[in-house]
């Protein structure tokens, strides 16, 4: 009995240092994961911290674009074409650290090449094109113009309240304010062989406000995001709106975009005294994309259409005592709001106190919506007495002169499914 509890208190005595051993914090390198890490400057012997970064960025997308059955009982659609859209970008960056887990960055991408195209498929594969009444909406196949250039430029401030590398009680909590302003040449509606310009600048501008939190657990560092995107017209005022700002307009913005992000980065290899570190970043990504105009798949094949519905002028405010406003159509359409879910897998590696390198490939899917959604009638607008020529057959409020009865009547309605993304992603920085 004696020899028993002897040898249990041996066993115990000897487990104990090697559990407290591995328990000890361990020395983790003073900067949070790639999610919540933000430049910083006068921080001990490191004055400023300068980040520049290349990324090489491929984007392809398809979808299944179909219509609205016109004739059924219960609403249907039949596919019309497949849609494909691949994109090249080199990204450039800089992050420039003012203070103390304060940074100013700027992102510029350079597309390199933007292809799209539409195939027929189904019963349309059998159709010299898409039919609206008595004409063809567009031709199939249709291929737009390759496009290249510069599309936008992003500049933002990035600010850490707390770091848990200079509190370890506290979680890292970053805070992004950023803006994106469309530069370039203006996107115009176009077919492969056009006389038209290759630009590829939607001439929208937006503002976003996102934040981040992570907290380090030894190997794991746990993190979620939570951001808002507000946008407006920009240099493409008149291409929202042509016309002018009319009442009877239900949408002259592009969408608003809000994003849900969570994700783990784990890290089972960091070397403090070298500065490297191999992670490997799991995120999931949720999206809502309200309802809004905007240049959907159907840009170049409806803005060149030559259908008399399209090529045709609406108007707002025939009669006496109303401005005469023209409304031409140019391609772009009212999007139904939908949702996105978004999958990424990432490996990152610091080799070196001031390189590091970051490969990533995700995977989006994007839940079936109208992209030709434009309502009759503006519902919220008044009328100017019972006489105003603006009410047309609304029963409620002024007609949008947006609509177009051949692509956005219940029947007529064009819509995507089956729409999948799949994105790959190389970054290097070289940090300073």
């Amino acid at each position: 009995m004696k020899l028993s509890v002897i040898a249990t208190l041996a066993v115990l005595l000897w487990a104990a240092p090697r559990a407290t051993a591995q328990d000890e914090p361990l020395r983790l390198m003073r900067e949070p994961g790639a999610f919540t890490d933000v430049a910083d400057a006068a921080d001990g012997d490191d004055p400023y911290d300068l980040n520049i970064r290349a990324a090489f960025r491929r984007v392809r997308e398809t979808a299944t674009l179909q219509r609205q059955e016109a004739s059924a009982l219960v609403p249907g659609y039949r596919d019309v074409a497949d849609w494909e859209h691949v994109r090249n970008l080199l990204e450039l960056g800089v992050d420039f650290g003012i203070y103390k887990d304060i940074a100013l960055y700027a992102r510029l991408p350079l597309v390199l090449t933007d292809t799209r195209s539409l195939t027929a498929t189904g019963t349309a594969a059998s159709e010299a094109g898409v039919a609206g009444d008595s004409e063809a909406l567009f031709p199939l196949p249709f291929e737009s113009r390759e496009r290249s250039g510069l599309e936008n430029l992003t500049v933002g401030l990035a600010f850490s309240p707390t770091n848990q590398a200079r509190h370890r009680w506290q979680p890292t909590w970053t805070v992004l304010l950023e803006g994106r302003f469309s530069i370039g040449d203006l996107i115009e509606p176009c077919a492969a062989g056009g006389d038209c310009g290759d630009g590829i600048s939607d001439g929208t501008h937006s503002v976003a406000i996102e934040n981040r939190l992570s907290r380090r657990y030894r190997y794991a560092e746990p993190y979620g995001g939570l951001a808002f995107r507000f946008a407006w017209a920009g240099r493409a005022k008149d291409r929202f709106a042509p016309g002018g700002e009319l009442a009877g307009y239900v949408h002259r913005r592009p969408p608003m975009r809000g994003h849900l992000a969570v994700g783990v980065e784990i890290i089972p290899w960091e070397e403090r005294m070298k500065f490297q570190r191999l992670s490997f970043d799991l995120r999931a990504t949720g999206t809502y994309i309200s309802e809004g105009r905007d240049y959907s798949l159907l840009y170049d094949a409806l803005g060149t259409s030559a259908h008399s519905l399209l090529t045709s002028p609406n108007y707002e405010g025939v009669g006496a005592g109303f401005a005469f406003a023209e409304v031409p159509f140019n391609g772009l359409t009212d999007v139904q709001a939908h949702g996105e879910v978004t999958g990424t897998v990432a490996v990152q590696m610091r080799a070196a106190r001031y390189v590091s390198f970051r490969f990533e490939t995700n995977f989006t899917y994007v839940s079936p919506h109208f992209v030709t959604f434009t309502d009759a009638c503006n519902s919220g607008a008044e009328a100017n007495g019972a006489d105003d020529p603006r009410v047309g057959a609304c029963s409620n409020g002024l007609i949008d002169p947006h609509y177009r009865a051949v692509t956005d009547a219940t029947g007529q309605r064009f819509r995507v499914d089956d729409v999948f993304r799949l994105g790959f992603n190389v970054n290097a920085t070289v940090q300073f």
